[in-house]
This record gives structure tokens, C-alpha cells and sequence, in this order.
């Protein structure tokens, strides 16, 4: 499906979400130290997927209803995902890794699939042009800077 160009930005960030699950699960295949996996997520986290749940919190959401199941759905899972990060640490397991990276793969298929359709439809061309407009002012697209490419070994 053809993403509007105004959600366009928001979906490119979502391919660097998927790798995401994608790199923690090359770490497991490679034995990567988990300590090294989950110093990466944090520091995706910062850099990448936090910024964009404010992006989609602050510049998107607001555009349709604070009552509306779609956005009510989006904030719960972005904070679930949050929690998750802020709990892992050096102890943590291998499954609760994984289940971030389903657990992210599942909203980032839930905001593709049903979330910016819906957007799409519901929202005016100019209601999305104003988001266009707005994102286009604080997007910063994630550049992958990690010093350790653990994932192409």
C-alpha cells in the first residue's frame, strides 16, 4: 500500500524498528554478549525509538480524538515497549529480549496496518499536510552510529 507522503518519515523509522528485533535476534545467532545486545536497545532507544513516540505522541495523535480506540491503543503499547527497555539490564534473559522484539514488531505491523490506513482515511489533505508539516520540522531521520555492529559478524 502507498503510505501518504506525510507519514512517510514515520514509516522509515519503523524499518530501522523492525531491525531492531532483527539485530537482537543476530546477536543471540552469534553469541553476542546479551550485555552488548542490550547496551545497543539503549541506545536505540534514545536516539531512535523514543524521539519517534514523541513524534507520533505530539505531531500525529493529536489529529484524531483522545477517546479514539487507535490512539488510545498506540500510547498504551509505546509504553508498555518503554517499561520493558527501562526494566532490562544486564541479568536480563534471552526470551525477555526476543519478546521485545515481538512485542515491537507487533506495534510497528499494528501502526502500519491499521493506525496511518486509518489516519489516511479519516483525516482531511489538509489535516495531513499539517502533520507533514510538522513532523517535517522536528524529524530527525536515525542515522546508525553504533561502534559495535554486533549483528554483521
Amino acid at each position: 500500500m502507498k503510505r501518504n507522503k506525510n507519514l512517510v518519515e514515520l514509516s522509515k523509522d519503523h524499518h530501522h524498528g523492525l531491525l531492531l528485533g532483527w539485530k537482537i535476534k543476530q546477536g543471540f545467532k552469534f553469541g553476542v554478549n546479551l550485555k552488548e545486545i542490550v547496551n545497543y536497545i539503549n541506545h536505540f532507544a534514545a536516539g531512535a525509538l523514543y524521539p519517534h513516540f514523541d513524534e507520533e505522541e505530539n505531531q500525529l495523535l493529536p489529529f484524531i480524538d483522545a477517546e479514539d480506540p487507535y490512539r488510545k491503543r498506540t500510547i498504551e503499547e509505546h509504553l508498555q515497549l518503554k517499561k520493558l527497555i527501562a526494566s532490562l539490564s544486564d541479568s536480563s534473559s534471552e526470551e525477555t529480549l526476543l519478546n521485545l522484539a515481538a512485542l515491537l514488531d507487533a506495534h510497528i505491523r499494528f501502526e502500519e496496518r491499521e493506525l496511518f490506513p486509518y489516519m489516511e482515511t479519516l483525516l482531511s489533505d489538509e489535516e495531513l499536510d499539517q502533520i507533514g508539516k510538522l513532523i517535517a520540522d522536528l524529524h530527525h531521520p536515525y542515522i546508525e552510529n553504533y561502534p559495535n555492529e554486533f549483528w554483521t559478524r
